[in-house]
């Protein structure tokens, strides 16, 4: 028996509906879901700098202010670490799949 061809290409709603799961969606959404991520972070972290803003203006709380101002650049920097490394592991799993098929097809 010959070996099967290797599936074309298909789009995003194409492998969505592809009941063999020889295409995967995943890694066709992970820039997308990773800019969504880090606009999400980056709203977060600037909400977080104007409340430590607004805070900081108070006369009894102005070193928390302060310090969440400090803090706010880090906390965006560790989160968009910490989002990048997920979609990295995501990606190297889905490298592995895509590697093995070809293998596979091969043999």
């Amino acid at each position: 028996m010959p070996p099967r061809p290797f599936p074309r290409e298909k789009g995003v709603f194409g492998a969505l509906l592809d009941t063999r799961f020889e295409h995967l969606v995943t890694p066709k959404l992970i820039r997308l879901w990773y800019i969504v991520a880090l606009l999400l972070i980056t709203l977060q972290c600037t909400i977080f700098l104007f409340l430590g803003l607004w805070i900081a203006s108070w006369d009894d709380g102005w070193a928390w202010g302060v310090i969440m101002m400090l803090a706010s650049p880090l906390v965006w920097l560790f989160e968009a670490l910490m989002v990048r490394i997920l979609m990295e592991a995501v990606v190297v799993r889905f490298k592995g799949v895509e590697h093995l098929r070809v293998i596979k097809e091969k043999i």
